[in-house]
């Protein structure tokens, strides 16, 4: 057995925004962009909801806030999106969040789906594409286990 963290906990978490912060092709794609991306999991690994907060400062992430509770947190779950907050939350269970990663569907895919809930301002979430589409392309290189 390798010592690959679980996808979507604290170690995969923490190697993950290592990844994102150490691609020149990610970095230069996030450019400028200084905002903050929620992402969600519900019914995680070890039956948990996880929120994770990625906060941007000029295409690189500065601070990572992760929420994490047994599954299903009904604070979580009905926790209001507040656009002066993040560009964007998406949300999906575990199982699409690892279709994702594994390939099986894109990100304008997820976007499109009913398995995956995006809030914010859709056309500024489509203008920040490539960010989204890159965190995806670094979290699948990834060595990790699910």
């Amino acid at each position: 057995m390798s010592d690959a963290p679980q996808y979507w906990t604290p170690a995969f978490i923490e190697a993950f925004v290592e990844a994102l912060n150490n691609d020149p092709d990610f970095l230069r794609t996030a450019g400028s962009f200084t905002n903050a991306i929620i992402l969600r999991c519900f019914d995680g690994p070890d039956g948990q909801d996880i929120e994770v907060t990625y906060e941007f400062e000029d295409g690189e992430i500065v601070n990572v806030e992760v929420w994490m509770d047994d599954a299903p947190c009904k604070e979580m779950r009905e926790e209001m999106f507040d656009r002066d907050e993040a560009l964007a939350r998406g949300t999906a269970t575990y199982e699409v969040w690892q279709k994702l990663d594994r390939g099986e569907m894109n990100v304008m895919q997820a976007l499109a789906s009913p398995d995956y809930t995006v809030e914010g301002n859709k056309l500024k979430i489509l203008s920040h594409l490539g960010i989204l589409t890159g965190m995806n392309e670094i979290s699948a290189r990834i060595e990790k286990t699910y």
